[in-house]
């Protein structure tokens, strides 16, 4: 397409051009085929950029911000986590630690339960592992009961919180699963009893449904979150964290992440396609101007003499240029009308990667359109006032 595309635009230039109804129909296919995919391109590409502008501004449900994850990866420092965690709260620049089996987006293995007034069933659900710091560092919101809490010592075999959604899924209002027993078959000898329930957070990437999620006090952890207050110098906060950690695993690598960064990396594969989109639609663009301004070549040397007959009866350059780039424009318009419907099915599929996800709203395609139809018309009205600008007299001599 881009070779016939360039083709077309040199031979406009030389004059060398087959003026036949064929050579006509075939460029304006041509124009017709590289616009649907320029158009098609365009409205991929706004359809990418909304989603994963609502996905990076969704209100996740908890706080990831001023918080750093290290993962517990190495004998010295799994082994000396507490030691970790008293060293780090005794900073006045740390607000809380906690550690768990997994952050927001990481680890949440799926169990097997039996559920008081369930006896008999087993259901699934995600698990979250975690220590009594859990529910404060990532700033989750309690709706009914409490917290894990060092006042109920028997919290660390006995108690579990349950998110929103499991409690509906279970069956209770949050009010009503507080008390209730619920046992982990794989990882609980004993049932435990719910003592909360916390807002509903996404703690799977948005690509994902809400699943009901069981936390519980358990030895299994993997990371470490590290919040800082708000108002202290991060980089100052982080370097003392890396002191602290130094002193417990001292022959092995620190390695940290910041929660808030988590979306680039849960979401690197569709911000990837955002970015190779946007060159691709650029480049279908630039090939289709060229498809169009041979086009328009062809169409303004075709009609040479009409122009400047019309010219001699009154018509101003104007007139000639409406003329000129009505014709030349129809084949935008049915590229246009052709890529809208396939934009449609490809980008609707594309978005039900994505349980949380945007409409797919008129005003893409009506953006699209108006981005080809303003490219379409600064292509051909070049052309075309290059044409309404000759003189007639030399163009009734043109053979």
């Amino acid at each position: 397409a881009a070779n016939a595309a360039i083709s077309s635009v040199e031979e406009s230039l030389k004059g060398k051009l087959k003026l036949g109804k064929g050579g006509s129909f075939f460029r304006q296919a041509l124009v017709v085929v590289q616009f649907s995919i320029s158009v098609l391109l365009i409205i991929a590409m706004i359809v990418i950029v909304t989603q994963m502008n609502y996905v990076k501004n969704k209100e996740l449900g908890f706080d990831n911000s001023r918080s750093v994850v290290i993962p517990l990866n190495n004998n010295a420092i799994y082994e000396g986590m507490n030691t970790f965690k008293h060293e780090l709260l005794s900073n006045n620049d740390i607000e809380s630690v906690s550690m768990m089996a997994g952050e927001p987006g990481g680890f949440h293995d799926i169990h097997n339960f039996e559920v008081e007034n369930k006896q008999g069933e087993i259901l699934k659900m995600r698990t979250a592992f975690a220590d009594f710091e859990y529910m404060k560092t990532l700033g989750l919101k309690l709706v009914a009961g409490r917290n894990f809490s060092a006042q109920y010592p028997t919290d660390t075999t006995d108690a579990v919180l349950l998110n929103r959604t499991a409690a509906t899924f279970l069956g209770f209002t949050p009010d009503q699963a507080i008390g209730k027993w619920i046992k982990n078959t794989v990882r609980d000898s004993l049932p435990r009893r719910v003592v909360g329930v916390v807002e509903d957070f996404n703690f799977l990437s948005l690509k994902e449904k809400m699943d009901p999620l069981v936390i519980s006090p358990d030895a299994d952890r993997r990371v470490s979150v590290i919040r800082i207050k708000p108002g202290n110098n991060v980089k100052a906060t982080l370097d003392k964290i890396r002191n602290t950690y130094a002193r417990i695993a001292p022959v092995y690598p620190f390695e940290y992440n910041f929660l808030d960064q988590q979306f680039d990396r849960m979401y690197k594969k569709d911000l990837q396609q955002q970015a190779i989109l946007t060159v691709f639609a650029g480049l279908a663009i630039f090939i289709a101007c060229l498809g169009l301004f041979g086009l328009a070549s062809f169409t303004a040397t075709k009609r040479t003499k009409e122009i400047g007959v019309r010219k001699v009866i009154g018509s101003s350059t104007w007139n000639i240029v409406v003329l000129l780039s009505k014709d030349l424009l129809k084949p935008v318009l049915i590229a246009t009308l052709i890529a809208i419907p396939v934009g449609y099915y490809t980008m609707n599929n594309w978005l039900q990667n994505y349980a949380y996800r945007i409409s797919i709203g008129w005003w893409i395609f009506a953006l699209a359109a108006l981005l080809a139809a303003f490219i379409a018309v600064v292509t051909v009205s070049f052309q075309a006032i290059k044409a309404a600008m000759i003189n007639p007299v030399k163009s009734l001599r043109s053979e």
